[in-house]
């Protein structure tokens, strides 16, 4: 998913380098650039401390720029050799780098380099540019004032990212429109002390997705229902190379704890948490077709007195499995199974790409979703239905 611009325009992630009490910043071009253009990028080093501070700056920095659907080994240069960098107590030093972006190269791309810190910056392409991009270098010690527009950027690029499905849907049925939103958000920044001192801390998310059922044609349009499902959990992804041939590879795994309820009183209120752990696997290459497969396998832990027999409707496991490419189309079937057998639930999506390049710069799905079994909605649960809704998805 790309993220709105005013996300990504002005990209700066700064990270503590305690050895040296120095603060490090890699600074991008804050406007998009042209494919394949020479982007110069600015290392600003900064001493807070109250004596002065000399740093070495390699010549060269091994980095990853990583797209849509594909990463390439790329190498930061300084222009020139330099040497030691003398800091005054509480001033700064600039170093530029460059680094030509492959031809390849398309959209928002995120650049990471690891020595001599871990550093990300986002960096936007776009046809019809100069080749050659650059950030200008701080003029004095003086920070310029932030815009708010700016200091959510420093706060939050890098930490929201897609997680379930985004859509808006409509049927015949009489709960006839059907919406979901979801994201998650990286609770620990790189350059966190806890993260630094606990790596495995950084793949901490917190995840949140609404679905709702909407009677859209009834007298004043009410909501029928909508389940509310935060969640806490652990993610971790597996690098893959995207030129690899086809065949199994492991895309990595989410554990954590998700609550759902749909914020009802009395007869009408449902809700339930559950621990799950939801591996990935890949068949195929990414650049064509493929197979996803991702099971979620449950397990609850809370009272369920305001819908006791759930397990029997929605059971433990739930299989996720999506045939497709990223250019056209892709039919994912979601399928639950109770624990007495004869219950359950299977939704079908099929996902088709349209763009409207010309007039609004914009691209999104088609979605048409079939529905049938018991517990489409959470109040629902133990009702069995059949629905077919049609609309668009913003993520897949």
């Amino acid at each position: 998913m790309h993220f709105l611009r005013a996300l990504v325009a002005l990209v700066s992630l700064g990270w503590a380098f305690t050895a040296q009490a120095v603060i490090f910043n890699l600074v991008a071009p804050p406007e998009p650039v042209a494919f394949g253009a020479e982007v110069r990028l600015n290392l600003v080093v900064l001493n807070p401390a109250a004596t002065e501070s000399t740093v070495v700056l390699p010549v060269a920095l091994a980095g990853r720029l990583t797209g849509e659907l594909r990463t390439w080994d790329v190498e930061l240069k300084a222009p020139a050799m330099g040497g030691p960098l003398s800091i005054a107590a509480g001033g700064f030093a600039v170093r530029e780098y460059r680094v030509t972006l492959p031809t390849p190269a398309r959209g928002l791309l995120m650049l990471e380099v690891d020595q001599p810190v871990p550093a990300r910056v986002a960096i936007e392409t776009r046809a019809g540019l100069a080749k050659t991009a650059s950030v200008r270098a701080p003029l004095s010690n003086f920070v310029p004032p932030q815009t708010a527009e700016a200091a959510i950027q420093r706060t939050f690029v890098g930490r929201f990212s897609a997680h379930e499905p985004i859509y808006f849907i409509y049927g015949n049925e009489t709960q006839a429109a059907k919406f979901q939103f979801s994201f998650k958000y990286r609770m620990l920044g790189e350059k966190a002390r806890l993260s630094e001192r606990l790596p495995a801390l950084r793949a901490l998310y917190f995840g949140y997705t609404q679905r709702s059922l909407w009677e859209l044609n009834a007298n004043s349009s009410p909501f029928y229902d909508t389940s509310y499902m935060p969640e806490l959990m652990f993610e971790s992804q597996s690098f893959i190379d995207p030129d690899s041939a086809g065949g199994a590879k492991w895309m990595g795994y989410q554990v954590g704890w998700k609550h759902e309820s749909n914020g009802r009183d009395d007869l009408k209120s449902r809700s339930m948490n559950t621990v799950y752990f939801r591996p990935g696997l890949a068949f195929g290459r990414f650049d064509g077709w493929n197979l996803l497969l991702a099971p979620r396998i449950s397990a609850y832990v809370s009272d369920l007195s305001n819908n006791p027999d759930i397990e029997d409707y929605r059971g433990n496991v739930e299989l996720l499995a999506v045939l497709g490419r990223h250019d056209r189309f892709a039919l994912a079937l979601t399928g639950m199974l109770g624990r007495s057998g004869d219950k359950g639930g299977l939704q079908a999506d099929l996902t088709i790409p349209v763009k409207f390049d010309r007039m609004f710069d914009f691209a999104t799905y088609v979605l048409i979703q079939y529905w049938e079994g018991y517990g489409e909605s959470l109040l629902d649960y133990n009702v069995h239905s059949t629905s077919v809704r049609a609309g668009f998805s913003l993520v897949r």
